[in-house]
């Protein structure tokens, strides 16, 4: 590993900007589940939203994370209510996708100063 790459924090890149000109964030949410023995179903979801302010990588990372456990979390629901998965499992998911939420959450507090990526999660001050 070089110097310079050992110096680029990740604290740094996150708190990158990319010069982008759209503020619009694409997430796809794919997963394959087995019906029956060789039988599969794929479900597939796409969601897009765009931004009228620039977003700086940790943002980016915390609202992809957000739509994508929304559409998994959707998909989740699905496969419990048609008796793909147990409570258990999905009480599991649900856990795990709450966690990893936190992680960036608690990430972005870290480089933005506590509760300001709450914006994104509490519809306040969603304009700055």
């Amino acid at each position: 590993m070089s110097d310079t790459a050992a110096r680029i924090s990740m604290d740094s890149i996150m708190d990158a900007s990319l010069g982008e000109v759209s503020n619009k964030i694409t997430t796809t949410f794919k997963k394959t589940v087995l019906i029956r023995d060789y039988e599969t179903e794929v479900i597939e979801a796409t969601n897009s939203v765009e931004f009228d302010h620039p977003l700086i990588g940790i943002e980016r990372m915390f609202v992809t994370a957000v739509m994508e456990i929304q559409m998994e979390y959707t998909a989740y629901v699905n496969l419990m209510a048609k008796g793909l998965i147990t409570q258990s499992e999905f009480s599991i998911r649900k856990k795990s996708l709450e966690e990893g939420l936190y992680s960036i959450k608690f990430k972005a507090d870290s480089i933005l100063g506590a509760g300001v990526i709450d914006k994104y999660i509490n519809h306040t001050n969603l304009d700055k």
